[in-house]
């Protein structure tokens, strides 16, 4: 007859010890695919989202989505510009979609004729270029920052509509500094 030998104490703490190991490689892996190659880290500089975003936070940039679906109203987005003479990533939100026209008159904000109900910024702002009808392109996007009165964005000539091809993705977590972790609407 054949005895019953249990594994010795020690080996068990091991075999813990190997999976929490385990499990935390995987994790850290599956988390660095994510960022590195579905999505992409961008550090905030200026103030043109302050309330939402501010400047020297770092933000994850989601970049499969708009391949899945098309950009939308609302949306935080991230694109590549050469205003300052060398390629930045810029965060703005997107107002007007291709095929609209948007109009700002009194710092009220106007899509198609129709007042747009904008709860991301209260007060006065500029209207710039917008005090006009702006049409939008087929594949373009109006966009402003929250921050309207610190923000270069379509209402100014120089900036003008996004083109689709220089988004780079939805921004979509801010990750730094680490006690202001939050996902970005």
């Amino acid at each position: 007859m054949g005895y019953f030998n249990p594994k010795p104490e020690k080996n068990i703490l091991t075999d813990i010890i190997l999976k929490w190991l385990t499990d935390i490689l995987v994790i850290l892996a599956l988390a660095g695919f994510i960022i590195f190659f579905l999505g992409e880290k961008v550090s905030v500089v200026g103030n043109s989202m302050a309330g939402k975003i501010q400047n020297g936070q770092e933000i994850l940039i989601d970049k499969i989505s708009y391949e899945l679906r098309q950009v939308r109203r609302f949306d935080v987005i991230v694109y590549n510009s050469e205003l300052s003479g060398e390629k930045e990533q810029v965060v703005r939100r997107v107002i007007g979609l291709p095929g609209e026209t948007v109009q700002i008159v009194d710092s009220t904000i106007y899509i198609n004729g129709e007042e747009l109900k904008d709860t991301y910024y209260k007060g006065s702002f500029e209207s710039g270029y917008a005090s006009s009808e702006i049409k939008v392109g087929k594949n373009e996007y109006f966009v402003l920052g929250d921050n309207r009165n610190l923000s270069q964005d379509s209402r100014f000539e120089y900036v003008g509509n996004i083109n689709r091809k220089d988004i780079i993705g939805k921004a979509w977590l801010i990750i730094s500094p680490f006690n202001q972790i939050k996902l970005i609407r």
